[in-house]
């Protein structure tokens, strides 16, 4: 009974003690706004909160209690992370009256949040008297918030404890200001004390509160005067202007007008005061006020503004009016260098043509007078033409960028100068630019990252010189965003805006070790991307150079910057080979059907333009307007590949007018450039069929666009008049060896096959005739795997009937297990994974709220021993996929070549909740390195790419490889581009970024974004991956099995002819030399008369001896030119590649 009493009087007094200090502050002095999850009640909070510097100085809000209101403070208080503010330290001062006070009273100073930047909340400082300290505040849920006003944070708040004794008798300020950080959105400011105090009117008059040096020279009444500028923040308590003079070190400084508020008052001291302290005075009826500070030295820097229009072809508006906006501008351009001629050269209008598409278009439908008048601006230097289409993703291929840097040629013909190449947004750029640029005269590349959902790379601005794999390089400048001026406030005419954003700029250039005395920031003539021009900024960069000697502004084109940069400190830049892999890529799986078309019409251009090389070689003229079909296609492929892909508020409003009309846009692009490359194939092949072998039979005719002889895989449809229903045939070539064929399915009017092709020709071709035989034709024949498991000579292969997936994958000949039995996901897994609803973690940097789960009732459905392969079927559910439909996975193991192939069908419900599909890889291989394909050369993940580049997905070209030094595995996709290195998303923004076991996942398809890309896709899918595994570890293995499966080998079926016309069955025009030298695209050369051109690559890192053989063997003799076609003064038969070496050349009929 002790014990129970005991126990029930330890709980009473645990609660009454819970409950004393669940509430040990019962008095509220004041509270600014009310704790009800709104800031409604504040200032700006339904205006456009970027107006808060004009609102508020300093964007910090005076507050006097028992006069002021909530709507005399800002909702938002931004912080030094804010560029959009002018990275201020914004704050809040609160003056309030006490007539008595407790000494013994604490006090406890609480803020409500609405919300706080999910990515960096600020830290506070916090003084009140003599008392002083900082606070971190919370993160929030949003770091979009501002512009969404929607949130799911509740209960953010943060709180001070404040010392008793802190009070006293009349009045009290208290000053909060953000020291770091972004910003954060108030609910309530309230300060309680333990115990009562007697409050008092606050009173009027003037308080000095900071004097900041600026580090800078102001010319003074004479240009040889110079001052040392500084700002003194000063609160003018009353309800009216005041006048009050000031002094520093006891020497009369002047008289300032001081406005009710906040007055930020810039005064001038004579130079020479660097380094020493300074007392400022301001003389008040209430007694002299001061403070000190050390006068900085001057930042004798010059900032370079390089004014552009940043290119999204879509985005603010949809594609077919931004298209033509962009030609209007560059007369606006013109217009406004006539109207700055009589500015000071620094103020000038300059402007930098971030595009070339725009450029060639406005050069050839402008009459010649304005063309001569662009003309004239682009030679004195203020209007720069640079090399890039547009900004690019990786998605495209290197047979791409022949058409994306062709407008350069024209520039040459025009005589305009281009040495600089730019791409802004996008945080990556294709590493074969680094090969093609420089032979073309370009010397320069400006990156303006956009930190959105990507780290950027290097932790400052960097310049260095970016190398391609062989050594080619180019004088490269990590810009900061591409809007960095724009932050500041350039483009409003803010000055105040402006100077805290160049001084807050270098000064974190200085702290981040940042080496050079200039700096280049970017701007548009408008905060928007698609911007027109505008020279009101010419005139505030006028008026500084006027104030301010030191640091300078200076309008500017990117490149006379970097010429700079190069001329003065050339030699002290860091080198980097290494690739830049773009994080963005992640969002073309937004659009998984239209970005597999892009993949195909690309494979299938460079089988297109093969073809038509070998047309032209055996001596036909072509067709008039080829060339222009094949820049027409690859535009439209460019198009789509570029990095806009839809409206700002597609995921917020994906069913509005504007997303609905840009993604129809933007979509239409990959289709067109489908449709035109099926008509392509007719023309080539029309071209090429007089010279194929005809006889009495039918005959299937295989074209091979590559540099080497190959066997591959292809669908061939074939007529029931050549081949009626269900008889029997055989394809035999000239020597009588037979193809393996499978029957596919059947249409009303013909069936497809699969046909292995066998040892078709290097850029070339291979006749074989149709011999019908007797009966009907054999079926792949069904039987039951006994315990779950196929094999041929090369693996053995045992799948899992729970999961659909490959329990164990043994290579026979390398006697290797290549999965990894302790993964969590078996080979072949098909995942679901659902992000809960928090899209946004992936813009936080923070991948914490998701599932996954795998097919659900699972059921074999079959398996078939066939011709060229055995198929083993089956079909399960999973989420996010039609459930009457299933999800189907069809393995299937090659009789007689080494290769597995898994081919998936499913179709995706609609569903805008952010949510992915993956299929898992996790091999085995001790030591196993993952490398991977790109444009320009291969890249092991983590390492051989530019620091904080992503390594976490990344989009592969043809192949990703598992390596070690006894073997390789490697895995080709034909449709999916994305690939997740190591694992699955976890921690997907680490550095640096390495794995523990060589695992990868095909990221097939998701709706990760928040912006621009799509919100919801539907419908059917089909894709294939191929595998296989080997003991060559080298990458021309490796490229030669990737280029095998994704480029076609083209098939044209042909009626029997009346007689056999005697022309070959089989021809190749041209072979590469040199196994480790690899063909990425031959296509018809403009100098006409069946000339090609040809881009050839060294892939492993060994010197070469690049030949073009004939059929005999017989080398050809080439001349060496640039992408553009442009002879560089070498004709031979035999040219020595250094180690990983791109070069184009043109071979002559």
């Amino acid at each position: 009974m002790t014990n129970r009493r005991f126990m029930l009087l330890s709980v009473l007094l645990t609660l009454i003690w819970s409950g004393l200090w669940a509430r040990p502050y019962p008095v509220r002095l004041w509270q600014i706004g009310k704790a009800d999850g709104s800031s409604s009640e504040f200032a700006l909070d339904g205006d456009s909160y970027s107006d808060i510097s004009k609102r508020f100085p300093g964007c910090t809000a005076l507050y006097t209690v028992g006069r002021s209101s909530a709507s005399d403070v800002p909702f938002v208080i931004p912080g030094p992370s804010d560029a959009w503010a002018g990275n201020p330290q914004g704050g809040l001062l609160v003056r309030f009256g006490v007539r008595e006070a407790d000494p013994g009273a604490a006090l406890r100073l609480r803020f409500d949040f609405v919300e706080v930047h999910s990515g960096s909340a600020p830290r506070l400082e916090i003084a009140l008297n003599d008392f002083r300290t900082e606070v971190q505040t919370p993160a929030g849920a949003d770091q979009n918030y501002l512009d969404t006003r929607k949130t799911s944070s509740k209960g953010l708040c943060a709180e001070v404890e404040i010392p008793a004794g802190t009070l006293r008798p009349g009045d009290n300020i208290l000053s909060v200001r953000s020291v770091s950080g972004s910003w954060m959105v108030l609910d309530a400011v309230t300060l309680e004390a333990s115990t009562p105090v007697k409050s008092a009117p606050a009173s009027t008059g003037i308080s000095l509160f900071a004097a900041e040096s600026e580090p800078a020279l102001i010319y003074g009444r004479t240009r040889d005067e110079l001052l040392h500028p500084v700002t003194l923040d000063i609160a003018n308590w009353d309800a009216k202007p005041r006048k009050t003079a000031w002094s520093y070190d006891g020497k009369a400084g002047g008289e300032l007008k001081l406005a009710p508020g906040l007055n930020r008052m810039q005064v001038g001291i004579p130079e020479g005061y660097d380094g020493r302290r300074v007392r400022f005075a301001l003389r008040t009826p209430d007694g002299d006020r001061s403070v000190e500070t050390e006068i900085l030295p001057a930042e004798r820097w010059t900032v370079y503004l390089v004014q552009h229009t940043h290119t999204d072809i879509g985005y603010t508006k949809p594609q077919t009016e931004i298209l033509t906006e962009h030609l209007r501008y560059i007369d606006y351009a013109i217009e406004y260098c006539e109207a700055t001629a009589d500015y000071p050269d620094d103020a000038k209008f300059r402007w930098t043509c971030e595009a070339s598409w725009a450029v060639r278009e406005w050069l050839r439908i402008r009459p010649a007078e304005q063309v001569e008048r662009f003309l004239r601006f682009v030679k004195n230097g203020q209007i720069e033409v640079t090399a890039m289409f547009f900004n690019m993703s990786e998605l495209s291929g290197e047979n791409a960028y022949k058409t994306f840097l062709a407008p350069i040629a024209r520039f040459h013909e025009l005589g305009i100068p281009v040495e600089t190449a730019m791409q802004d947004d996008v945080n990556g750029v294709a590493w074969c630019l680094a090969d093609y640029l420089p032979d073309v005269g370009v010397k320069y590349l400006s990156m303006g990252s956009n930190g959105h959902r990507a780290l950027i790379p290097f932790d400052r601005p960097t310049l260095y010189r970016w190398e391609s794999p062989s050594g080619k390089s180019l004088l490269s400048f990590r810009a900061d965003h591409y809007m960095t001026a724009n932050f500041w406030g350039i483009d409003r005419g803010d000055m105040e805006g402006v100077r805290n954003g160049v001084f807050s700029y270098i000064r974190s250039l200085r702290r981040s070790g940042y080496d050079f005395p200039l700096v280049a920031a970017q701007y548009s003539g408008y905060s928007t991307d698609n911007s027109p021009p505008s020279m009101q900024e010419c005139a505030l960069i006028r008026d500084w150079n006027e104030h301010y000697a030191w640091p300078r502004l200076r309008s500017a084109t990117v490149h006379e910057f970097l010429e700079r940069i190069n001329t003065k400190y050339g030699d002290r830049l860091p080198v980097y080979r290494a690739a830049y892999p773009d994080w963005w890529t992640d969002g073309f799986g937004s659009a998984a059907r239209e970005t597999a078309a892009s993949r195909k019409t690309q494979s299938d251009m460079i089988a297109i333009g093969g073809m038509l090389s070998m047309a032209g070689m055996a001596g036909d003229r072509g067709v008039e307007g080829t060339h222009d079909e094949l820049r027409r296609i690859h535009e439209n492929l460019l198009f789509y590949d570029e990095h806009t892909f839809g409206a700002a508020e597609s995921i917020s409003d994906p069913q509005c007018e504007n997303s609905q009309v840009q993604w129809a846009e933007k979509g239409s692009y990959v289709w067109e450039a489908l449709k035109s490359a099926q008509m392509l194939y007719e023309t080539s092949i029309g071209r090429l069929q007089g010279d194929l072998h005809r006889s009495e039979r039918p005959t299937l005719t295989f074209f091979n666009p590559l540099g080497w002889e190959r066997s591959a895989l292809t669908t061939v449809y074939i007529d029931f008049e050549v081949i009626p229903r269900d008889r029997a045939f055989r394809l035999l070539d000239e020597q009588g060896r037979a193809l393996s064929v499978e029957p596919i399915r059947s249409r009303s009017e013909g069936r497809y096959y699969a046909v292995w092709a066998d040892r078709i020709p290097a850029m070339g071709y291979k006749t074989y005739e149709v011999v019908l035989d007797e009966g009907r034709a054999a079926e792949p024949e069904a039987f039951e795997p006994a315990d779950r498991v196929v094999e041929n000579d090369f693996y053995r292969l045992e799948f899992d009937p729970l999961t659909g997936g490959i329990r164990s994958l043994v290579d026979k000949e390398l006697e290797l297990e290549l999965v990894d039995g302790d993964a969590e996901w078996k080979l072949g897994d098909f995942i679901y994974e659902s992000l809960e609803g928090d899209r946004h973690q992936m813009e936080r940097k923070i991948f914490e709220r998701y599932r996954r789960s795998g097919l659900r009732d699972v059921r074999f459905t079959g398996a078939a021993a066939g011709d060229i392969y055995t198929t083993v079927s089956f079909r399960g559910t999973a989420e996010g996929c039609d459930p009457d439909f299933g999800v189907r996975v069809e393995m299937r193991l090659y009789n007689d070549v080494k290769r597995i192939d898994l081919h998936y069908t499913a179709r995706r419900l609609p569903e805008t909740d952010p949510s992915a599909l993956y299929v898992a890889f996790p091999f085995a291989l001790d030591g196993g390195r993952l490398a991977f394909d790109v444009p320009g050369g291969v890249v092991y993940a983590g390492e051989n790419q530019i620091p904080g580049t992503t390594a976490s997905w990344n989009t592969v070209q043809n192949f990703v490889s598992v390596r070690n030094d006894r073997a390789q595995i490697l895995v080709s996709c034909d449709a999916m581009p994305l690939f997740m290195m190591g694992e699955l998303l976890n921690d997907p923004y680490r550095q640096p970024r390495t794995y523990e076991k060589p695992h990868l996942f095909s990221w097939v398809t998701n709706n990760y974004w928040t912006t621009n890309f799509r919100a919801s896709q539907e419908g059917e899918l089909n894709w294939s991956y191929t595998l296989t595994s080997c003991a060559d570890t080298s990458n021309a293995a490796a490229s030669a099995f990737g280029w095998s499966n994704r480029i076609p080998l083209y098939a044209r079926v042909m009626p029997a002819a009346g007689a056999d016309n005697g022309k070959a069955r089989s021809k190749s025009f041209f072979r590469t030399g040199c196994d480790h030298v690899l063909m990425t695209s031959c296509s018809p050369s403009r100098t006409g008369q069946g000339a090609v051109l040809v881009n050839l690559r060294e892939t492993d890192g060994r010197q070469a001896e690049l030949t073009l053989l004939d059929a005999a063997g017989n080398p050809l003799t080439f001349e060496v030119v640039n992408v553009l076609d442009e002879p560089l003064g070498i004709r031979t038969s035999s040219l020595t590649l250094k180690p990983y070496e791109n070069v184009f050349v043109r071979l002559s009929r």
